[in-house]
């Protein structure tokens, strides 16, 4: 982000910006999000001896950082969290939409076939006839109706 003002490095973050490249390099297929956890095992393994020096440093980049930004305030922009669906929600809203998705195929039906086309196919299912028994108001040309007409020509 262009134009916002970093916070200085805390100790840890000094220590770790070396010892993460050292790790990486050891290690070419570790993940970051491993190499961050092996690293907070690592240091939290040092003793306060062996961690001065970074505090010590942290602590200079800070005093650095207020003399070069003497009115910067840390001001943390906290994530809004997007409420995620419940299980039971995201089902229902599946069943809808298959619900939806039947009714919409059987008003298709409907609409191409008639209002008794349910009981056309099953009654051609019973005779081993077409389904295709009640005439279409479907403009000529289209290929559901050349299709239609060529299916009435094989039956009779």
């Amino acid at each position: 982000m262009e134009g916002q003002v970093k916070r200085p490095m805390n100790a840890f973050m000094v220590w770790s910006r070396g010892e993460r490249h050292k790790l990486a390099q050891q290690n070419p297929s570790m993940q970051n999000s491993e190499i961050s956890k092996q690293l907070g095992y690592q240091w939290k393994s040092l003793t306060e001896a062996e961690k001065r020096p970074f505090f010590q440093e942290a602590q200079r980049l800070k005093t650095l950082h207020r003399e070069k930004y003497p009115n910067y305030k840390y001001q943390p922009h906290r994530r809004v969290k997007v409420p995620q669906r419940s299980y039971t929600l995201q089902r229902e809203v599946a069943s809808t939409k298959l619900y939806n998705l039947l009714q919409w195929d059987n008003n298709l039906h409907t609409i191409i076939y008639g209002q008794d086309w349910a009981r056309a196919a099953h009654q051609s299912s019973k005779n081993q006839k077409s389904i295709y028994l009640q005439p279409v108001d479907i403009p000529t040309g289209y290929p559901l109706q050349q299709k239609q007409q060529q299916q009435q020509h094989q039956f009779h």
